[in-house]
């Protein structure tokens, strides 16, 4: 009877426990409390290859990139860029005298630089928005076949 009580509590504890690989990562992408604007991925592609690059009051968009890593793949994936083809994408703007976004180190600098720039516009990991931010569009990320997010 002890034995069948520990099997199932062994059992209840595994189902209720959350697998690693259920849990998906979602990129939030965030702006400026003061600019409550909402985006679909078309757009951010736009402003992030710097094809648009004002806001609708006229004031220029400062796109952040995270620094490379896991996150910042990934939303590469998200423009549809593998690193060789958007570094060629940057070197022919770079000669027409347009620069790639900057890039700060974590989701903490990034998400600090946005609430205290009106014009900025970046992504974090949506786990670590708080409300200094506003959320403009979410992205929830597939697994690259390397299986990082």
């Amino acid at each position: 009877m002890l034995r069948l009580a520990t099997l199932l509590l062994l059992v209840a504890t595994v189902l209720a426990a959350p697998c690693a690989a259920d849990q998906s990562v979602e990129l939030a992408v965030i702006v400026h409390p003061t600019r409550a604007v909402a985006l679909d991925t078309d757009e951010l592609r736009r402003i992030y290859l710097k094809q648009r690059r004002f806001w609708p009051d006229a004031s220029p968009i400062v796109p952040i990139n995270q620094e490379e890593g896991p996150l910042r793949r990934a939303f590469d994936r998200v423009l549809d860029g593998e690193p060789a083809r958007l570094g060629a994408y940057w070197d022919r703007r770079y000669f027409d005298g347009v620069f790639p976004p900057i890039t700060l180190a974590s989701d903490e600098a990034i998400r600090r630089y946005v609430a205290s720039k009106p014009n900025a516009i970046g992504y974090v990991d949506a786990r670590n928005v708080d409300p200094s931010v506003h959320v403009a569009l979410r992205l929830p990320l597939k697994p690259s076949p390397d299986g990082s997010p």
